[in-house]
């Protein structure tokens, strides 16, 4: 019976094992996941240097000059960059496909040391190419930095700024006064907008109505009777001239994209600060209108101290760099010398050409020497140099508040002004940099290709 019993168990054990499954093959190991053209860390790195030299103050196809550079030195191939001043995009592309990615440029502008130690930042990676998680982690260093300058400081060089203003575009000794109070006025307003997001977005129609209101509510007080002549210098902080100029050097240059919206930007700007003047003089009523001519003015010494002054108070209230004071007054009266110039020789227009033409070069030279900074810090308070927008919203003003043809000629004239300005800028460009003519190029033109090949074999052979 046991033996019976054995069978019949050794048998149902057999049956079971023939009916399972048989045990399939191992499977093949999956092969490893393909690495991406350009690394996520490089990618994220290209991102946010681009978005940091918006807001340094270049111009979008300068920023897609460099970020073209900076992916060579990395080695990174299929990368191609598309660059808005609220924005950078990046396209990376290879035989397997293409993906885009973008960041929005929010961290606004820059002030000078920052852009001082940006473009040393990028200097010391050309050189070394360090791993881009280590660039990103000195730049997000940069962006967060506090001002060197304390608040006071910041709020003597608006003081300091609107009085050199002043003394360049309407030296008369009453209103000296009226510069600087309303130079601290503005600079009050700028620092709480800095604190308080709802007033930062009503900032320059808010500035401009508390301008004209003081100016032409003390007309005697603060100007000798004469308020016209404080509100441009007083307002010439917020007024878009570089975003006006660098606009218009986009759209010869072909971004239209770009160019357009900058130079929507500055006209909508102008507009804010205009119907702020407007508001200013509503809230007064009715006023006598003070005389056309304007006081005697002060003596041909008063531009040059006005140079002066316009660098302290820049260096101050954009926090320069150390050591820079010197060099940022080099540039701004090469600058000033050539407008003055072209100013005497033909007129307005010319006098914004040159002075467009030579602070680029001026720039430049100061780059090359021992302890300076960057080109493009130097180069920055030029535009204060040449206050494009200041006729521009004399005549907004006048077109909206009067409705006569004259508004609209100014405004014309200050078109034709920022033109002057942008094309003297490109053609200092061209002398200077990266962006300056090769001599190949040249030669391309001139001579035959054979009469080249001859050129190049007899000074080779030399």
């Amino acid at each position: 019976m046991s033996q019976w019993t054995d069978a019949r168990l050794r048998g149902a054990v057999h049956f079971v094992l023939r009916r399972m499954p048989a045990p399939r093959p191992p499977l093949a190991q999956a092969p490893p996941p393909e690495e991406p053209p350009v690394s996520a860390d490089l990618l994220d790195l290209l991102r946010r240097i681009g978005v940091a030299l918006i807001g340094a103050g270049e111009t979008t196809n300068r920023v897609q000059a460099l970020l073209d550079e900076l992916a060579r030195r990395y080695g990174a191939q299929g990368v191609h960059f598309f660059v808005l001043p609220t924005g950078v995009f990046v396209r990376i592309q290879d035989a397997r496909g293409s993906a885009v990615d973008m960041l929005g440029a929010s961290i606004g502008t820059l002030r000078l040391d920052q852009i001082a130690e940006l473009y040393r930042l990028l200097d010391r990676v050309k050189e070394k190419l360090p791993p881009p998680t280590e660039v990103t982690a000195a730049l997000g260093d940069i962006l967060d930095s506090k001002p060197r300058a304390p608040v006071l400081l910041t709020l003597l060089g608006q003081v300091v700024l609107t009085v050199g203003l002043g003394l360049m575009l309407n030296p008369a000794e009453p209103s000296l006064v009226g510069y600087c109070v309303l130079g601290v006025l503005v600079g009050l307003l700028v620092w709480v907008a800095e604190k308080v997001s709802l007033l930062s977005l009503a900032l320059p129609v808010t500035a401009a109505a508390l301008v004209s209101a003081v100016a032409f509510g003390f007309p005697d007080q603060l100007s000798g009777g004469h308020p016209s002549q404080l509100v441009i210098p007083a307002v010439a902080t917020l007024l878009p001239g570089a975003m006006l100029t660098n606009g218009t050097i986009e759209l010869a240059t072909g971004s239209m994209v770009a160019g357009a919206s900058r130079l929507m930007y500055g006209i909508n700007m102008l507009f804010l600060l205009s119907f702020g003047l407007l508001i200013g003089l509503e809230v007064l009523g009715p006023r006598p209108v003070p005389e056309a001519s304007g006081p005697d003015q002060m003596g041909w010494w008063a531009p040059l101290i006005g140079v002066l002054l316009i660098g302290l108070g820049h260096s101050w209230r954009a926090s320069a760099p150390p050591n820079s004071l010197g060099w940022l007054l080099v540039v701004l009266y090469v600058t000033y010398g050539a407008q003055l110039v072209g100013q005497n020789f033909s007129g307005q227009l010319l006098g914004s050409f040159l002075g467009g033409l030579a602070a680029v070069p001026a720039a430049y030279f100061v780059q090359r020497r021992k302890n300076a900074p960057p080109s493009q810090v130097a180069f920055l308070p030029a535009f204060w140099m040449l206050v494009p927008g200041g006729i521009g919203l004399t005549g907004v003003s006048n077109l909206v508040g009067q409705g006569n043809s004259g508004g609209l000629h100014v405004i014309a004239s200050a078109l034709l002004t920022v033109l002057s300005i942008a094309l003297g800028v490109m053609v200092g460009s061209g002398l200077v940099g990266d962006q300056r003519p090769r001599i190949s190029t040249l030669l391309d033109t001139i001579l035959p290709a054979d009469r080249r090949s001859a050129a190049a074999r007899d000074e080779k052979q030399k």
